[in-house]
């Protein structure tokens, strides 16, 4: 008969004076993700109603608490709470791998697209499953996102010699995801804060992949004698094709890998559906690329290195451009038909209906948003990062609503449409 494993050794949290809503829930969430179901681990902390909140924070994420608090005067006055791991995961997909080698950089200081191809973790398959969703290379898919139903599938007959050089030759045409990047500056972050820009990256990443096909499926509609619109819709798909590229070269340069949220998928699901170009415009570049200047500020403004730095700071420039279009042209669009202002606000009410099952950033993404502004899993710094992740919340609401006033809309409306939108951010 086999005897069953030993139990692992109980571990020990100094959570000192940090509450929960001020960063408790990230420290314990990290913690407890590093240990193993059944294990046990016994969490101090100064603050008595903390110690009063411990077993009903362990019931609700999944854990269990092993007994009642207790106090101790070893050093001033402590409360500690043993709680036990379960066999829980906040994703519904396998397991994290281990962190792999570094990407390559030529010189020293270039990610080249070919190399990313070629080092990738899981090669591009010459044949997809038509359901496949927007899945950044080399991230690990969420169950219970949409089926796509996507018409080309064969690689053949998309492929063509030397396809990632020309893809290297006109991503140099503006910036260059590949040398105006300092690369090597993201090899060296700690195990915690690099799974934190992972994951980070890898949402950006996806959110581009609808960014890049809402206009590339208008660009094949447009009268080729409009060719200031034919040139500005090639520009917005050159643009986020290289969002696209230089998010996923970050998510997965130092080794790390994150995963492509089920509520990411269904929110930019619902925003390729859409097939009125003034609506795909409102709910695209003034809400979506409009929040996603907030947040491409805030990880430029946090990042903990040089080079996640530069991707959003970068990003952020060419998005810019996309808000203002979208804002331009909406204000116009309503001042030519002023009828066309209850199609655009019923196309934001048909997609909130579509995702009224979401209710708020993924829990995933707010611990990576926190810890990325914290700089670390530290009890100090992680209160300052929950902070500035409160104050980019506030400020998203905020400009939402000048955009939206700016687009056109009344300030009761702007409102309106500011609360209808998705929290997924794009």
């Amino acid at each position: 008969m086999t005897s069953p494993p030993a139990e692992a050794a109980t571990r020990s949290l100094d959570a000192g004076d940090i509450e929960f809503g001020d960063g408790l829930e990230i420290l314990l969430s990290t913690v407890f993700q590093s240990a193993e179901p059944g294990q046990t681990i016994d969490v101090a902390t100064s603050s008595r109603a903390t110690a009063l909140e411990l077993p009903g924070w362990a019931r609700s994420t999944g854990h269990s608490a092993e007994q009642d608090w207790k106090e101790t005067n070893q050093d001033g006055q402590r409360f500690i709470v043993r709680v036990r791991r379960g066999d829980v995961t906040p994703v519904l997909a396998p397991d994290l791998p281990a962190r792999g080698d570094p990407m390559p950089l030529r010189l020293g200081t270039q990610f080249h697209t070919s190399d990313l191809i070629s080092a990738a973790p899981e090669r591009i398959p010459d044949s997809a499953d038509p359901s496949y969703g927007l899945v950044p290379l080399g991230s690990i898919p969420e169950a219970g996102g949409p089926d796509y139903a996507w018409r080309l599938n064969r690689h053949d007959d998309l492929w063509a010699e030397d396809l990632t050089d020309l893809t290297e030759r006109a991503t140099s045409s503006q910036w260059d995801a590949t040398s105006d990047i300092p690369w090597s500056e993201a090899l060296d972050l700690p195990e915690e804060v690099e799974q934190a820009v992972a994951q980070v990256m890898t949402f950006i990443a996806s959110n581009e992949y609808v960014a890049l096909y809402v206009p590339a499926k208008f660009l094949p509609r447009v009268n080729a004698a409009f060719v200031d619109i034919l040139m500005w819709l090639a520009s917005h798909i050159n643009d986020e094709a290289r969002h696209v590229e230089v998010f996923t070269k970050r998510a997965l340069i130092g080794g790390q890998r994150g995963y492509a949220l089920a509520s990411t998928q269904m929110s930019l699901h619902s925003l390729l559906e859409e097939d009125d170009f003034s609506s795909a415009s409102l709910l695209l570049n003034v809400l979506g690329e409009g929040t996603f200047i907030d947040l491409l500020g805030f990880v430029s403004r946090n990042a903990p290195d040089a080079a996640t730095a530069a991707c959003a700071r970068l990003a952020h420039r060419d998005e810019q451009r996309h808000v203002h279009f979208g804002i331009s042209h909406v204000r116009r669009t309503q001042k030519l038909d002023p009828d066309s202002t209850s199609q655009l606000i019923g196309a934001v009410e048909a997609r909130a209906a579509k995702l009224a099952t979401l209710t708020g950033l993924s829990p995933v993404l707010l611990e990576s948003l926190t810890i990325l502004a914290s700089g670390s899993a530290r009890t100090a710094e992680l209160r300052r990062g929950a902070a500035a992740v409160n104050e980019l919340t506030k400020l998203m609401e905020v400009n939402r609503i000048r955009r939206l006033r700016a687009a056109g809309f009344d300030l009761e409306t702007s409102h309106y449409l500011s609360e209808l939108h998705t929290p997924n951010l794009m």
